[in-house]
């Protein structure tokens, strides 16, 4: 007969596994415990592609009604779709999704600084705060218990040989961190797409795994009814039971071979094209795995090869970058982002998910394309979001929010309201988001 010793020994084995299942939502731990939800959710997930450095609205998606420098604004804007929305001419594939677009360009409250802004966007914090990608998790909890809640989509796609670096979130783990929350609700960070969650091999047949686990709970069940308070040994026997799972529910959603051998996916997504390629890829992925309940998957932009020679990210100081990055930037999402938001209409998951595109903060300002927290344009599709409109505006200048102004906490708050989820009720012993969000009803359709 098995001793305890000698099956934790055996136990050991799953290290690997459950490193990783310790970072994903546990079925029944208290870190997947949904609160009940304050009122019915618009949506079930979001996908964000964050624009990492800063992208200027006023070559996106904001038109400047006047020009100091006619160098640094080399773009044209065109009123697109049947709403008339303005959208820079560097997006002709999102040119033809306007009317599932709403432009939100009187962002402000950001963080002029990239890896400070990197944090901030996200979290809404100046210190160790949650990202709103964990406040969404813990809010509603896992949407499917044998996958990640919250997902990092970084990496290359294979074959890709034009981008010039995988993508990051600038602030680091700490952006798309749990904070006070529990720590399961921290993002999955993927690196490789080819294998995207390491160390998913199991030790042994999923059926003596199966029995390992029965056993070990067995062997703890005297603790936990003799300490009803101790939520630790439960929470730990839930994370090798989720690691037991992902074994064969990651590797099917990641798997992206079905979808790869249809040429029209392979077209909507730009897969083929090399400035197209990881993008789309990634962007498919993200698509699966929504599809299949994970929450909130981020998407981080990569550098590129700039037209003017070098690499070259949405932080574009210098007409150089301008009009050397601008345009490749644009090119490596915007197939992908029109495409995406074509196949979850196709599919009706375009009411229950919420695509958002933006960056850390805005840009502009007298000489250059200065960092700018005073200004800057988000956009999101589907989830109810009214689609073909606009939210807010600038000066004419386009350097500061001066109609209807969303700070970066009211964008969370608004984000967690179409969730189910006040952000004035959400908490976690006892802190939560900052009380004095307000939330843009007209970009949850309920003006």
């Amino acid at each position: 007969m098995t001793n305890r010793r000698q099956f934790l020994h055996r136990l050991g084995l799953l290290s690997g596994i459950t490193a990783t299942g310790a970072c994903w939502t546990d079925e029944d731990g208290l870190a997947a415990t949904p609160q009940v939800l304050h009122h019915p959710a618009k949506i079930k997930s979001v996908i964000f592609y964050y624009c990492n450095g800063g992208p200027a609205q006023s070559h996106t998606f904001d038109p400047p009604r006047r020009v100091l420098d006619e160098s640094l604004h080399p773009y044209t804007f065109k009123k697109c779709g049947q709403s008339g929305l303005e959208i820079s001419e560097v997006f002709p594939h999102l040119q033809q999704s306007a009317d599932d677009l709403c432009l939100i360009r009187s962002g402000y409250g950001a963080k002029a600084t990239h890896n400070e802004g990197g944090r901030y966007i996200f979290t809404g914090s100046n210190s160790l705060g949650a990202s709103l990608g964990a406040w969404m998790l813990h809010g509603m909890g896992s949407g499917n218990p044998s996958l990640p809640g919250f997902v990092v989509l970084t990496g290359r796609a294979p074959g890709d040989k034009w981008a010039l670096s995988d993508g990051n979130v600038l602030g680091g783990s700490r952006s798309y961190g749990a904070g006070g929350l529990p720590p399961s609700l921290q993002a999955q960070l993927v690196r490789n797409l080819d294998k995207p969650i390491a160390n998913l091999d199991g030790f042994s047949s999923a059926g003596n795994q199966r029995r390992f686990l029965d056993q070990l709970s067995a062997f703890n069940s005297g603790f936990s009814e003799r300490h009803p308070d101790v939520a630790d040994l439960v929470a730990r026997n839930e994370s090798f039971k989720t690691a037991y799972r992902m074994q064969s529910a990651a590797p099917e959603a990641f798997d992206l071979s079905k979808e790869l051998s249809k040429q029209a996916i392979r077209k909507r997504y730009g897969i083929d094209p090399q400035p197209t390629r990881s993008t789309g890829t990634k962007l498919l992925l993200a698509r699966r795995l929504v599809e299949r309940g994970v929450r909130f998957v981020l998407v981080p932009s990569m550098k590129v090869p700039s037209l003017e020679g070098g690499a070259v990210s949405w932080d574009t100081h210098t007409p150089t970058n301008v009009r050397g990055g601008i345009p490749s930037l644009a090119r490596a999402c915007d197939q992908p982002l029109a495409g995406l938001i074509a196949d979850l209409k196709e599919r009706d998951l375009l009411k229950t998910t919420l695509v958002v595109w933006g960056g850390e903060m805005g840009r502009g300002g007298k000489g250059n394309m200065n960092h700018n927290g005073n200004a800057f344009t988000w956009w999101m599709a589907g989830g109810g979001v009214p689609g073909g409109t606009t939210y807010g505006a600038t000066d004419e200048l386009g350097t500061t929010a001066v109609e209807k102004p969303l700070h970066v906490r009211d964008l969370h708050a608004t984000i967690l309201w179409m969730c189910g989820l006040d952000h004035t009720k959400l908490k976690f012993n006892g802190s939560g988001l900052d009380d004095a969000c307000k939330v843009a009803t007209e970009l949850t359709g309920q003006a």
